[in-house]
């Protein structure tokens, strides 16, 4: 596949006690880096086996940086299996006993033969995705895995996911099966600003104006995000309800959280995990390792990292519902910041921070978002943001102090993105959706 531009020649090569790699490295973005540098420095420690550092290496060279991390909900007993057999491989990299060696090949063999009788790996390899990745299950949740899966396979991984999930999907008035032959398929997705109890609590509401719904799986717990299917006959009633549950925040003096439809891919899209969220929920021992790491860290982030607006990755953020455009003028709202100590320290951390419009002086305000969420645009004159819908913004006074707004607000201030993208449109016509049916009346569920 031809990209608009070669993708950046990055070497990582960070000596002795700073445990990282000593090859070159072909990634797209900060992310990815830092993803392999986080694993090897685990490695270095102690904590991760040289297998997943050479396994997260080599896929990444396999993939050129292509590729996205997908939460996948699994049992229990398949959590505590991976995470036994990273630790007897773990063991084996260790030990120089013979006896001991082939007792730990031994255990890891008939592991592997257990794990793979319900394995979603082993079920993916039949559907045609020979070359994935399995990262460490470090998290300490019981629930999921973490796979990265190259942009080539994206598509069929999807349908691979989507039907692992009709398996388990259940709850609400209906489960989805039922909802969806109740339909005939006729039905939408919607994203709700809440989980877990709050959830329980709104169904309630549902059950008493009578709406037919279906409580999606949750891809990622704890985002404070969910994910309901609607009846389409009953879209007027869930509009009711979505005006009560604003009038009811405001009344509390709280924002509003955001209520938007989705299509089928948008929804698994909310399984993508980026490295940030990978590190953050490491179990503390990890996290503080990683710590000891950063303070003696110089990786930086330079403006060579932003790819152009004709990219995939800028095609795949533009089909996703999870996220609303913005653009950003170069000269006006980023020109201005470089000069800026800490605007350049989070450049350096892989953030890109722009004034946001009509701030200034001492009332200055600043938007930061992932560098790979920017893209260059217009020759170099604009930048286009992606600005998450399910998780606010990060916005900066003037002495550094961290707000929080909703993308609506974010959306609200700056302008609209109305240039002509003939290319990226050219690329989406190329680019197979799982979901062909925009108005969404027909989820492929």
């Amino acid at each position: 596949m031809d990209y608009d531009r070669e993708l950046e020649h990055v070497m990582m090569n960070v000596r002795g006690n700073m445990g990282s790699i000593t090859q070159v490295v072909y990634a797209a973005n900060m992310g990815k880096i830092k993803l392999i540098q986080f694993i090897a420095r685990m490695a270095k420690k102690g904590y991760l086996s040289l297998k997943s550092r050479n396994d997260i290496e080599a896929f990444s060279k396999l993939s050129d940086g292509k590729y996205n991390i997908y939460n996948i909900p699994v049992s229990s007993d398949i959590c505590a299996e991976q995470k036994r057999l990273e630790g007897l491989q773990l063991e084996l990299e260790n030990t120089k006993d013979k006896a001991q060696i082939k007792s730990i090949k031994s255990q890891m063999k008939e592991l592997e033969a257990k794990m793979s009788e319900a394995s979603p790996i082993e079920q993916l390899k039949s559907h045609g995705i020979k070359n994935l990745c399995v990262l460490p299950k470090i998290d300490g949740e019981m629930n999921s895995i973490q796979v990265a899966v190259r942009n080539r396979d994206d598509q069929i991984f999807k349908s691979w996911f989507m039907g692992h999930l009709n398996r388990q999907m259940s709850g609400g008035e209906k489960n989805i099966n039922d909802l969806k032959n109740f339909t005939e398929g006729n039905y939408s997705i919607f994203n709700l600003p809440f989980e877990g109890q709050e959830l329980s609590d709104v169904c309630k509401d549902f059950d008493t104006l009578k709406i037919n719904y279906a409580i999606m799986p949750d891809l990622k717990i704890g985002n404070n995000n969910c994910q309901i299917a609607v009846a389409n006959s009953d879209r007027e009633k869930f509009q009711v309800w979505i005006k009560m549950y604003r009038e009811d925040m405001v009344q509390q003096g709280k924002e509003p959280g955001s209520v938007y439809e989705m299509d089928d891919n948008s929804y698994l899209n909310t399984a993508i995990v980026d490295t940030d969220e990978y590190i953050k929920k490491a179990e503390p021992v990890y996290q503080e390792a990683n710590e000891e790491f950063e303070k003696q860290s110089n990786i930086t982030i330079s403006d060579s990292f932003i790819q152009k607006d004709n990219c995939e990755d800028f095609v795949r953020l533009d089909n996703d519902a999870n996220y609303e455009k913005i653009t950003i003028n170069k000269e006006t709202l980023v020109d201005n910041m470089k000069n800026d100590e800490f605007s350049r320290k989070m450049r350096n951390k892989g953030f890109f921070v722009s004034r946001i419009p009509g701030t200034y002086g001492d009332n200055e305000k600043k938007l930061v978002l992932p560098a790979n969420n920017v893209f260059v645009a217009d020759e170099g004159r604009t930048y286009v943001g992606f600005v998450p819908k399910n998780k606010p913004a990060v916005i900066l006074d003037k002495n550094g102090s961290i707000q929080q707004a909703g993308y609506e607000k974010v959306h609200s201030i700056y302008d609209a993105v109305n240039r002509n993208m003939s290319q990226v449109k050219a690329m989406k016509m190329k680019t197979p959706s799982l979901s062909q049916n925009k108005n969404m009346n027909k989820p492929k569920l």
